[in-house]
């Protein structure tokens, strides 16, 4: 039982675990040059709060010990659905099922490639190293993006004493996890922690003059920076897959057991497209990968597919200074947000309902019932914990 697997974020490397436990052959490709790791600690190494080696998800040893044929800085560029081949580095290999998990890449600004040396997206390790090479010169810093990577990036990066601008297009910070109630008590926040918050606005332009970045917004007024960070959303790639004859979309189509359109093949973490899964969490990444993984076992020895269970994974950040969680939906038609607590300017607690039902949790500065309120969505709710 050999089995091939695109793509080593986490989904793939739960995916390589459970093939290797369970008696098979793996040969994870990887497009990166260091050891998989922990994305969502890439803000903390790009501000040197952690070094390359804590973020890795295993030690080198770990892939060794279980025979994992870890390939590292091999991009795939071509896969024979069918045949179940790979070609990676001009080399051609077979497989007796493939697992695709290459995950999902940073959208990209026209201005990213326009000034590489000063505007960085915040996704990838390698990016995170070149941003710790740059802080040392920088006096400002400019984040595009309100969501939980931007707000962490400019906690970080006001902690080092730099000047910090948060852009974000949304009308207001971080609204696929808080309603505009949540999200005003964190803006309020953010602000008392010295960071200037646009919301509602965009980047329109960017010029360079006397060593300096000149960002202009929408609406005219400008921001003058050393460095600009960008988190501003996921993009998934599916030309390889798509030109295989796999069934696409925004990602590789596959059902509530991982299979994409062609027996053998299965798809899994952010490249996968399941329908009502969001995923863009390192949990459900993880266990959709295991998933698929044991179903590909189970197609080869002739079992039955089971299907791949989906749940919600709260959202938290805690630090000295400040910290947010949230569960579920933010809001939305039919729904209603019911404060539970407020507590001064920057502590708020609610829960939205849809009727009784409990269907989403927010809380800044707090953490209070958090817990015990995520573990109970889905079921009616009579009143705080």
């Amino acid at each position: 039982m050999r089995i091939g697997i695109v793509g080593a974020g986490h989904a793939g490397v739960e995916a390589a675990r459970y093939i290797s436990d369970n008696g098979g052959e793996v040969v994870l490709y990887s497009d990166e040059a260091c050891l998989p790791y922990i994305r969502p600690r890439v803000v903390q190494l790009a501000f040197g709060r952690v070094d390359l080696d804590a973020i890795a998800l295993r030690p080198k040893s770990w892939y060794i010990e279980r025979k994992i044929d870890l390939r590292l800085e091999c991009p795939v560029t071509q896969i024979d659905v069918h045949a179940k081949t790979v070609t990676a580095r001009c080399r051609r290999e077979r497989f007796d099922a493939l697992i695709l998990a290459s995950g999902a890449g940073p959208v990209l600004l026209p201005f990213v490639r326009q000034f590489p040396e000063d505007v960085f997206p915040l996704w990838r390790a390698k990016d995170s190293l070149a941003i710790q090479n740059r802080l040392a010169s920088v006096r400002h810093l400019t984040v595009v993006g309100g969501g939980i990577s931007g707000l962490e990036a400019a906690v970080y990066g006001r902690e080092r004493g730099l000047e910090v601008a948060v852009v974000e297009k949304a009308p207001y910070l971080m609204s696929q996890q808080f309603g505009p109630i949540a999200a005003g008590v964190l803006a309020r926040r953010m602000a008392d922690l010295g960071v200037h918050v646009d919301v509602g606005r965009f980047v329109a332009d960017v010029a360079k003059a006397d060593g300096r970045l000149r960002l202009r917004l929408d609406d005219g007024t400008g921001i003058t920076s050393d460095l600009v960070l960008t988190t501003v959303g996921a993009v998934r790639d599916v030309a390889v897959f798509s030109q295989a004859g796999l069934k696409t979309g925004r990602g590789v189509l596959v059902d509530e057991c991982q299979r994409t359109s062609e027996p053998g093949v299965f798809a899994c973490g952010d490249i996968a497209e399941r329908e009502n899964v969001r995923i863009g969490s390192i949990l459900l990444a993880a266990e959709q990968g295991k998933g698929a993984a044991a179903n590909a076992v189970a197609y080869l020895s002739g079992r039955p597919a089971e299907p791949v269970a989906d749940h919600e994974v709260p959202l938290s950040f805690k630090h000295a200074s400040i910290e947010f969680h949230a569960v579920g939906a933010p809001g939305g038609q039919g729904l209603v947000e019911k404060a539970l607590s407020v507590e001064g300017e920057w502590a708020y607690r609610s829960v939205v309902l849809e009727g009784d039902v409990l269907r989403g949790v927010q809380m800044i500065g707090s953490r209070e019932g958090f817990r015990q309120l995520a573990e109970s969505l889905g079921r009616p709710h009579h009143g705080a914990p």
